[in-house]
């Protein structure tokens, strides 16, 4: 009772300081670690960070997430960017072009969990290019884009997407945080053989 009552406040507290309001459980990219934008302009010579944050609606925590990104920029190093991954914990196995699971010690608690953040540090203004969009989605292997909850259960969930220099009116609308989710179903994983 006292965690939900906690994770209630939580919620209500993103949602007045300005945090979507999703309506499914999801991963996500965003531009901070408060899930509150879906796009950006990359700075030249100055490091920009991008969060993958799993939003949970109706569960309390998670203890663990598999998913990829499609179209994941990678690192192409200097002189176009330099990309680092730091993941929240030291349990991941895979890679996050094809398929990608973390594990956690402890419950994470929602309704946001930070898995972890991508940091550029671009010298070419051309990278990555306009419109550029990076989407959490399934697995390559399994198929899969799930969480794990508190009690081991796991659970499908939608993807969501994040655009580079978008361009309002082009082929991501506004550069909503709304005009970018790919809806995606997903079904029972490899997850399970974590544990």
């Amino acid at each position: 009772m006292k965690k939900s009552v906690i994770a209630l406040a939580m919620g209500l507290m993103l949602l007045a300081s300005g945090a979507m309001a999703f309506e499914n459980n999801l991963i996500g990219i965003f531009g901070e670690a408060e899930a509150l934008t879906c796009a950006a302009d990359t700075p030249v010579g100055m490091p920009m960070t991008i969060y993958i944050i799993a939003w949970l609606v109706d569960v309390p925590g998670i203890t663990a997430a598999e998913f990829r990104i499609d179209n994941y920029t990678g690192n192409p190093g200097y002189p176009s960017a330099i990309v680092t991954q730091t993941w929240n914990s030291p349990l991941t196995v895979g890679t996050i072009e094809e398929g990608f699971s973390i594990a956690f010690q402890e419950v994470q608690p929602g309704p946001v969990v930070v898995l972890g953040s991508i940091e550029y540090l671009i010298f070419n203004p051309t990278f990555p290019g306009a419109d550029y969009k990076m989407c959490v989605a399934e697995t390559l292997d399994s198929g899969n884009l799930v969480i794990v909850d508190a009690d081991y259960v796991t659970i499908p969930v939608a993807g969501w997407c994040f655009v580079f220099n978008c361009v309002p009116g082009g082929p991501n609308g506004n550069c909503d945080c709304l005009d970018t989710i790919p809806v995606q179903d997903s079904n029972w994983g490899a997850v399970k053989a974590l544990y």
